[in-house]
């Protein structure tokens, strides 16, 4: 039987896709656990299950399991699948993170996650007033360098093979992505985004500072009223565990 762990499962939105993807493959169900360290999530997660296996999809209603568990260092398992989509940036100490979830993983099984990384890479043609551009020059200008922990994306291959795994697949997926305006913009990227993890390291004062900063520099260049938009780049990896 096939046995996933969906760490940072939020309100497990994905649990059940993912459930139905792996039964396809499969000629029994699928184990899907999903993980998060709110309670108050979990709930919802829970919640939603119920809700969504119903009719047809009430054989996958035994198989879904949300839980409480830390992302940065899972328990239970082997597992033979391990996905994480956004949290990444998210968590505290992404390196030690993959690390955590290759060691979950059954031999010859595979981890996906996808993530902002911490530095958008260079698109031709790109603005170079792009937000992470302007980003990192205010950061650089705040601690006269550029934060190395930001950089921690350069070292998930070395992170991977530490543990006796595998880089299969790795890729760059550009979207356009739109905001309100520069508040909804910083809002998002430093709450949920890629620079949510420099609020952890740094601190609110020092975030929200560069914030109010990056938030003017926008201003001069999308008036009021206008959309923000601009290149959004995420990164998918899928590494291999070493049989």
């Amino acid at each position: 039987m096939m046995t996933e762990h969906h760490v940072g499962c939020g309100p497990g939105h994905e649990l059940l896709p993912i459930a139905k993807i792996l039964s396809s493959t499969s000629t029994s169900l699928p184990t899907v656990v999903g993980s998060d360290l709110a309670p108050g999530m979990i709930e919802v997660a829970r919640e939603r299950i119920r809700a969504e296996c119903q009719n047809d999809d009430e054989i996958y209603k035994e198989c879904l399991i949300a839980e409480v568990d830390d992302a940065m260092d899972p328990s239970s398992g082997p597992y033979h699948v391990v996905f994480s989509a956004f949290g990444l940036q998210q968590l505290p100490s992404p390196i030690r993170a993959v690390r955590s979830w290759l060691n979950v993983i059954e031999p010859g099984g595979i981890c996906v996650f996808i993530y902002w990384p911490p530095n958008s890479p260079k698109i031709p043609g790109g603005d170079d007033a792009n937000p992470f551009s302007l980003w990192g020059e205010l950061v650089k200008r705040k601690l006269g360098k550029q934060d190395k922990q930001d950089q921690w994306d350069e070292n998930i291959d070395k992170a991977i093979a530490a543990v006796g795994g595998e880089i299969v697949h790795d890729k760059f997926i550009t979207h356009d992505i739109c905001w309100k305006d520069s508040k909804d913009l910083f809002d998002g990227m430093s709450r949920a985004g890629p620079w949510h993890a420099m609020r952890l390291r740094h601190g609110d004062d020092f975030v929200d500072g560069l914030g109010k900063e990056l938030q003017s520099m926008l201003q001069l260049r999308y008036p009021s009223g206008e959309c923000l938009c601009h290149k959004f780049t995420a990164r998918m990896i899928v590494a291999q565990r070493s049989a």
